[in-house]
């Protein structure tokens, strides 16, 4: 699929000033998908399979952007079907990237993305919302992903992450509401499911599956006992440590 379940695509949000007749959008997702990456810095020479790679010629960036948004005019009326005048008004669109695809590649790690994506689109920290990295080569949930506070939907599975630990991570991602994570080795844990939802609560969908009131509830609970039976465990051997000594 090319878009994550519940985003709408090119879904536009008006600027405050209507008067100005410009409206924001999102388009289309920047396709880095079966190029063979084996680093983030490899995104920088590489031309997108779909999407608009952000002009490396600062000074005619804001031109190339306006063309494009002239192109993609729309035509409002006011509330009440008509403007003051009784003619449509014309709205420049500017289209802005919120997704990003890497998935099908040869990536080990995550490292120098923010650095690769500002080559490629405008403010990655602020505007990406969807990431994915599906069928790479990731062992683990990468630090590099939690500068992106953005992101509501990324897609992790058919990679290699086999620990449980890193998925705590998730945690400082808090508007994240999408997450696949089927297809790793983790998966094979009986607690697997169970254990995402309960670190990261706020998830709506896992592995393309809806998680149901009833389900955060359970994993809500059985987490927080799994925190309390943890803490006792360490409790008990550093107890132990000390009666060696």
């Amino acid at each position: 699929e090319d878009w994550p379940r519940g985003f709408a695509v090119f879904a536009m949000a008006l600027v405050p000033d209507r008067e100005a007749g410009r409206a924001i959008c999102a388009g289309p997702p920047l396709d880095f998908s079966f190029k063979e990456l084996r680093a983030s810095v490899q995104i920088e020479t590489e031309e997108p399979r779909s999407g608009v790679k952000r002009s490396s010629a600062p000074a005619k960036e804001e031109g190339a952007e306006a063309g494009a948004s002239e192109k993609a005019a729309a035509k409002e009326t006011t509330a009440g079907g008509n403007n003051s005048s009784g003619l449509d008004r014309k709205v420049v669109i500017r289209k802005i990237t919120t997704c990003v695809k890497l998935n099908n590649n040869m990536l080990e790690t995550l490292n120098g993305l923010e650095a690769a994506l500002e080559s490629a689109m405008y403010s990655p920290l602020q505007n990406l919302q969807w990431l994915d990295v599906s069928f790479n080569s990731l062992s683990s949930v990468d630090a590099e992903l939690l500068k992106f506070v953005q992101l509501k939907a990324l897609y992790l599975h058919g990679n290699c992450i086999a620990k449980f630990g890193s998925i705590q991570r998730l945690q400082k991602l808090p508007k994240l509401l999408s997450l696949t994570m089927n297809g790793n080795p983790i998966q094979s844990n009986r607690i697997y499911r169970t254990y995402i939802l309960g670190v990261v609560p706020q998830i709506r969908a896992l592995d393309h599956t809806s998680v149901t009131a009833e389900e955060a509830n359970e994993a809500a609970s059985w987490y927080r006992g799994h925190v309390r039976r943890m803490e006792v465990r360490k409790e008990q051997l550093r107890e132990l440590r000390d009666l060696q000594e």
